[in-house]
């Protein structure tokens, strides 16, 4: 075999790795554990919950139920009281729900729920990548947010909040690739 063509055979083996090696680059997911796979779902299902007619018993058939749910916290009416009326805020400044609330005091609680999915995908080259020279990485997903207050049987107010569609993009370039880290490690022990 010839100079030349064992060049020529490395270059298109590097060149056929290197367009096929971001497979091989790093992914990662995260999600909370739920009965909801989507940002629309969770919402749909809050969106049914309406104070002043849903009772306890339906609420925790939405998903909202502790025993059944793992990632449902509950609040006792102290941590109510300090989560929306933390300086004492006169009666006529709170929600109605939240009044009655606060007004029935050990017979109120409340239900909060905190659900998330990303996922973490490095894109670009990955020679680069592999060398810690530059780094791209896109995250996307959503996350939801809610608190359900009860007092008795009665749902008697609710609030969200969340991010229907997470869209990131974490960017790191290190001029001296491989030694970038180690570099500060040498001169300073």
């Amino acid at each position: 075999m010839s100079y030349r063509f064992l060049v020529c055979l490395s270059l298109m083996l590097a060149a056929a790795l290197a367009a096929g090696c971001t497979a091989l680059l790093p992914k990662s997911k995260s999600e909370t554990e739920a009965p909801w796979k989507t940002f629309e779902e969770v919402k749909k299902t809050y969106d049914s919950i309406q104070p002043g007619t849903t009772t306890l018993q339906e609420l925790k058939q939405l998903g909202y139920d502790p025993f059944v749910n793992k990632n449902v916290a509950v609040l006792h009416y102290s941590d109510v009281l300090g989560k929306y009326a933390p300086n004492a805020v006169r009666d006529e400044f709170l929600e109605p729900g939240l009044r009655e609330c606060l007004q029935s005091s050990i017979r109120c609680s409340a239900f909060a729920i905190e659900y998330r999915q990303s996922r973490r995908t490095r894109v670009g080259n990955f020679f680069l990548d592999f060398i810690n020279y530059e780094r791209r990485t896109e995250i996307t997903g959503w996350r939801f947010g809610a608190v359900v207050v009860v007092v008795g049987e009665r749902v008697v107010y609710k609030s969200w909040s969340g991010v229907p569609s997470i869209s990131e993009v974490e960017e790191t370039k290190n001029p001296l690739g491989p030694v970038q880290e180690k570099g500060t490690s040498l001169f300073f022990r």
